[in-house]
């Protein structure tokens, strides 16, 4: 994800074409909480790790 990586709304706004930082933002915000859930879901779902 660009936002992730640093870059600035308004940069990732104009690249995608999107006429409002605002609704940009409100997709990647629903985008990382989905990415954010998954990784929940994936971390209690994993079978322990073996000890070393």
């Amino acid at each position: 994800m660009l936002l992730a990586a640093g870059s600035p709304p308004k940069v990732i706004s104009e690249l995608l074409g999107h006429a409002t930082v605002p609704f940009t933002m409100d997709i990647y915000t629903e985008v990382a909480e989905e990415l954010a859930e998954a990784a929940t879901t994936a971390i209690r779902t994993a079978p322990p790790a073996a000890s070393r």
